[in-house]
């Protein structure tokens, strides 16, 4: 209810009547309402699941069968997705959406997600039709006091994915063996199935690379490990980096190269408060980076929350200013051919003065 009243309010500083959000991490965001993505779009729906807010707090909520009674603090229609039968579902949900507007007596100005926002809404609702993809991300970042319990359950989550990861990792494992086990152990602490987005990457050569998928490589003594757990955790996104050595022994260089992305991160974590530049905190940990010997080629972090990626993305050019209850991902890496690649990364909540880690976990590279 809490972010309702938010947006009811960036409404009235837009001067629109009515949210339309059409974005799966935006409707969770209003309204409480999780919607599945473990596959995509659900095969069942005729549409995204949509949600309605106003000016005045009234909200409402049409989504497909299969998801619908969960129960939250808005009007909801469920409707037929998923039958023994055929059935009509693009029909069905566009009904829905137009038995739903006059339910709630939508009229006036409407703010759309553009980057979402579906076709076979459009003459569903009133002409006068306006982007809100900049406010309600910025609206977004900053978390209410639900959400940061939400959140630091996901981050939590992640970190024991994080202890699994350096559990299993040892030679003659598999990579895609071991991925499975530590999904599985963050999904039995979750009570739940979690999307997960990440890697498990082992080896010199694979780990200084960006973007490969988890193979069936099996792991050797001394290799590098780069591992990336990002799980959804009930509609909110933990996420976390670590890097390590198979066996503890890491030579010299890649021990140096190391304590620089964790000395980086460390800064960050000092530097990190209310009131401070994105733009100038990215510039200081790059330089400190550099200074160490070391560069990364990627933003040196992001916002997260009900996406795995939100406002703001840490990057050189993002004026926009922290503020208190933004969780925030830094993740300063190095990836060197012969050598091999590593990222550390931690979960931060800005606080009244600083920052502090969501949850911790065993960040050394031995």
């Amino acid at each position: 209810m809490a972010n309702i009243k938010r947006l009811g309010a960036m409404l009235a500083e837009m001067d629109a009547d009515w949210a339309v959000l059409t974005g799966a991490d935006s409707v969770c965001f209003a309204t409480g309402h999780v919607v599945p993505i473990e596959i995509g779009q659900s095969p069942f729906s005729g549409g995204p699941t949509v949600a309605f807010v106003g000016r005045d707090g009234s909200a409402g909520v049409v989504c497909p069968n299969t998801d619908g009674g969960q129960g939250g603090d808005y009007e909801e229609i469920a409707y037929a997705g998923f039958a023994n039968a055929v059935t009509d579902q693009v029909g069905n949900y566009r009904a829905s959406v137009s038995e739903l507007i006059t339910r709630i007596g939508l009229s006036g100005s409407v703010a759309i997600e553009t980057s979402s926002f579906p076709r076979a809404l459009s003459d569903l609702l009133p002409d006068d039709m306006r982007p809100m993809d900049v406010p309600l991300a910025r609206l977004r970042a900053v978390k209410n006091e639900d959400e940061v319990t939400h959140m630091a359950f996901a981050a939590k989550v992640a970190a024991a994915g994080q202890n699994e990861a350096r559990r299993l990792s040892v030679p003659g494992a598999c990579e895609m063996d071991n991925f499975g086990r530590i999904r599985s152990k963050m999904e039995v602490m979750s009570n739940a199935r979690c999307a997960l987005a990440g890697e498990y990457i082992t080896g010199v050569d694979r780990t200084s690379q960006l973007g490969l998928p988890i193979s069936d490589r099996i792991i050797e003594a001394g290799d590098p490990v780069v591992c990336d757990l990002a799980p959804r955790v009930a509609g909110y996104w933990g996420d976390s980096c670590s890097a390590f050595v198979v066996g503890g022994e890491p030579t010299a260089e890649y021990e140096r190269m190391y304590d620089a992305a964790k000395n980086t991160l460390e800064l960050a974590i000092a530097e990190l408060r209310p009131g401070l530049r994105v733009c100038d905190f990215d510039a200081k940990l790059r330089a400190h980076m550099k200074g160490l010997g070391y560069e990364y080629p990627h933003h040196s972090g992001h916002g997260i929350g009900t996406s795995v990626h939100e406002f703001p993305r840490l990057v050189p050019d993002e004026t926009a200013l922290f503020e208190e209850n933004m969780f925030i991902m830094v993740e300063p890496g190095s990836y060197v051919r012969g050598l091999g690649g590593l990222r550390c990364e931690f979960m931060l909540r800005v606080t009244a003065t600083g920052a502090e880690v969501t949850a911790p976990f065993e960040m050394t590279c031995k």
